[in-house]
């Protein structure tokens, strides 16, 4: 793919579209790279990215500008979602995995070796092989893939093969929300499974923002950081009352995924009733996060917050 499909132009100004590509340990981005060795003078950017200091170090020739608007926009999906089914837990995880992104196959994976992959509440639009997932763990643990393909590499070649998809209008969230609501109201927890988990750097969707409208549990597959970055940027708060959020500052993804499904493990033999009982340990925080989306305090932070490094 060409990294330019990611660049477009908004009001005269170059804009980072989507992810672009994400960032790598580096903090490094192609298409940013191509557009800063490119520009004559000091070029604005729009991105959707919360960028710091450090990017904004590595970029001399280019003045990045929050996207605001569009994030503004992002953050309205939900807004006429008011109601929703009652919490009665039935299922321990669920995750929706769309596109067949490299971090969506490594998650589906250790998903299903760790058993929380449960294909009533769990989705995968895609085919996996052990060929390319061992590919894929050498990439990021040359040193120890005889050790991490043990959380990655799955026996059942039915996994493999199926594609477990649900009801769903693509980029259509305020009805996909009325098809999913059972499945996240009946989960004990919903792992999101954030755009390019892979990057190095943050990048926050509205996926997350499906637990917060049907007051669930959530926790992200994302990139390092993400959920420092969307308490600091975005103002939701975390579940530390149950949730051990080391591995938010984990930087490899599959160490860091390994250490999620791993502190996950012991709520697993958990019966519905003791997940019900934690729920209600984390209820204040849920029902702030539910506030803060729905009293607009959520976009009134963002603003505030935006340039924030």
């Amino acid at each position: 793919m060409n990294n330019y499909n990611f660049l477009r132009t908004q009001n005269s100004i170059p804009s980072l579209w989507d992810h672009g590509t994400g960032f790598d340990q580096n903090l490094q981005n192609s298409v940013l790279y191509n557009l800063n060795n490119n520009a004559s003078t000091v070029t604005d950017v729009l991105t959707e990215y919360n960028v710091n200091r450090a990017i904004r170090n590595n970029y001399q020739n280019l003045n990045f500008k929050f996207d605001i608007d569009f994030k503004l926009h992002v953050m309205e999906h939900f807004r006429k979602y008011t109601t929703h089914p009652t919490i009665e837990y039935k299922n321990f995880v669920c995750s929706f995995n769309g596109n067949d992104h490299v971090g969506r196959k490594l998650l589906t994976a250790t998903l299903h070796k760790f058993g929380y992959f449960n294909t009533d509440y769990c989705t995968k639009h895609f085919e996996i092989n052990n060929d390319e997932l061992s590919g894929y763990v050498k990439d990021y643990m040359p040193m120890q893939q005889n050790f991490y393909n043990k959380f990655f590499l799955v026996k059942d070649g039915d996994f493999t093969r199926v594609i477990n998809k649900t009801s769903r209008v693509d980029l259509d969230h305020s009805q996909n929300i009325h098809n999913l609501e059972s499945i996240l109201t009946q989960s004990f927890l919903h792992i999101v499974s954030e755009s390019l988990s892979t990057s190095y750097y943050p990048f926050v969707t509205e996926k997350f923002l499906y637990s917060v409208v049907t007051r669930g549990l959530f926790l992200t597959n994302g990139q390092p950081g993400w959920h420092a970055h969307l308490e600091k940027y975005y103002g939701f708060l975390k579940y530390t009352q149950i949730f051990d959020y080391t591995f938010d500052t984990i930087e490899n993804p599959l160490e860091r995924m390994v250490t999620l499904m791993s502190m996950l493990s012991k709520f697993k033999i958990l019966s519905p009733l003791d997940w019900h009982d934690l729920y209600l340990l984390e209820l204040d925080t849920i029902e702030y996060n539910y506030d803060h989306y729905f009293s607009g305090r959520c976009q009134e932070w963002l603003i505030q917050h935006q340039n924030d490094n």
